[in-house]
């Protein structure tokens, strides 16, 4: 959409993320994402096998395929593939018009097997397309074929049977990743709407979704003489609505906003918004009261009030390189009595750190009064840096010392990757000290890479003892 002259932002809020949290955030339908210049809204559907699928409760009204979705948005279909264990994702998404699927009659359409219970016994509903397997051109069009030469220079004829042509002589086509027919009547493009202007103000007056989309967009494009109508919005009726307009305040500066998040950490008007609220404020990184923002989601992750609740994971998560960045407020959790909260600790630290915050993790090392569990969370996200110059320098330091610290300082150069130890630790003469922990790094020792252990744990739970 950027590369389109598009200026997109997550309107459905995690998305863009593949984050999972057990809690469930009660949200309005939405489509994923919004382009605040043009006002274009686009639901997303990743496929490892390309296909017009969607999911449909045909007997509830409230779950439908296009609930929550107008006739002028887009639905976009983006073939995504597993290689090596990393998501590889199509040059180009597949996109069409709601209106345009709409049409279509639902008889031609194929529903598969109910789904479970839980998500409202939907079903997957498909629209019968032609997605080659393999990259090749078009030779012809007729009334009944798509004639075809594909790269490995074989012939291919696709029958049309009632399908629509997307494809024209000579056009060039991407296996598995393009529909060259289809049963809606054309696919869409972003060109259509790229010359088009939107006030996300219209919508103040309009219905629950429309006002979340308004509150939500005035956070990227609005300005002070917006204040006055987001802070209209936060008695709202629906709930959603004035917890997003809080937000929207708080990105833009307004410190009524922070205010209405921190009530809503504490009594939420609806349980389910703390949750969302803790999210809100993750998403302050920019703003000018994200120092604010970052004192609250400390406060909850430290109030034992809410001990054992997913939402002080969320809140030091929110405070890691998903949200807020602001690392030294992540080093106190690393000692959390809850297990799951040391590891959204840990986690929450970016591979690539400041140097202050590396220098205070190696500090955590000699720290007397830090636990054996803290320097070991510290040593985890130490070896897992991959800007390790600064920490290289401190931990090499440590080494050569006397103390508690020279051991775990010992352990971690010797778990970091030889190419980026081996100068420092030759030009401080521990290079035959550190050799052996080096030979159960996955950098020297084959099993003991992440996909191999999997691998192993795998088999090793299928042993039955004699």
């Amino acid at each position: 959409m950027a590369s389109a002259g598009l200026r997109p932002i997550e309107l459905e809020r995690y998305s863009s993320s593949n984050k999972i949290w057990a809690t469930k955030v009660k949200r309005l339908r939405l489509p994923d994402v919004l382009c605040v210049n043009t006002g274009l809204r686009v639901e997303v559907r990743a496929k490892s096998d390309l296909a017009i699928r969607m999911s449909d409760a045909p007997d509830n009204p409230q779950r439908r395929w296009f609930s929550g979705l107008a006739a002028e948005d887009m639905v976009a279909f983006v073939h995504c593939k597993d290689v090596n264990g990393d998501f590889v994702l199509a040059q180009s998404p597949e996109l069409f018009w709601v209106r345009d699927i709409q049409q279509c009659r639902e008889d031609q359409t194929k529903l598969g097997p109910a789904k479970s219970a839980g998500e409202g016994s939907e079903r997957d509903r498909e629209w019968p397309t032609i997605v080659p397997s393999q990259s090749g051109q078009v030779l012809a069009v007729t009334a009944t074929t798509i004639q075809t030469r594909l790269d490995t220079g074989r012939a291919q004829t696709y029958q049309r049977r009632n399908l629509n042509p997307y494809v024209q002589p000579n056009d060039r086509f991407v296996g598995d990743a393009q529909f060259i027919a289809g049963l809606p009547t054309r696919k869409a493009a972003f060109s259509e709407v790229s010359g088009r202007r939107w006030n996300p103000r219209t919508l103040l007056a309009g219905s629950d979704i429309d006002r979340y989309v308004s509150a939500k967009a005035l956070a990227s494009v609005g300005g002070d003489a917006d204040l006055p109508a987001l802070r209209g919005l936060l008695r709202d009726n629906d709930a959603r609505v004035a917890l997003e307009a809080a937000g929207s305040l708080a990105k833009l500066g307004d410190r009524g906003g922070v205010v209405e998040l921190a009530a809503s950490l504490l009594e939420p008007r609806e349980e389910y918004l703390r949750m969302e609220a803790v999210f809100l404020f993750s998403e302050l990184r920019h703003s000018p009261l994200a120092a604010d923002a970052a004192e609250a989601l400390d406060g909850l992750a430290s109030n034992n009030s809410f001990a054992g609740d997913e939402v002080r994971q969320a809140a030091i998560w929110g405070l890691g390189r998903s949200g807020l960045m602001r690392y030294e407020r992540l080093i106190p959790f690393l000692d959390a009595d809850d297990e799951n909260e040391r590891v959204h600790a840990m986690v929450a630290f970016a591979p690539d750190l400041p140097d202050g915050v590396v220098r205070s993790l190696v500090a955590t090392l000699a720290d007397a009064g830090a636990s054996d569990r803290k320097k070991a969370s510290a040593a985890h996200v130490l070896s897992s840096l991959t800007n390790a110059s600064v920490a290289i320098q401190e931990l090499v330091a440590a080494a050569s010392q006397q103390g508690g610290a020279s051991a775990w300082a010992k352990a971690i150069l010797g778990a970091l990757p030889p190419t980026l130890t081996a100068q420092a630790l030759a030009a401080a003469g521990l290079t035959d000290e550190i050799r052996p922990l080096q030979m159960l790094s996955p950098s020297n020792n084959w099993t003991k890479v992440e996909s191999v252990q999997s691998g192993i744990n795998f088999v090793r739970k299928q042993t039955v003892s004699p």
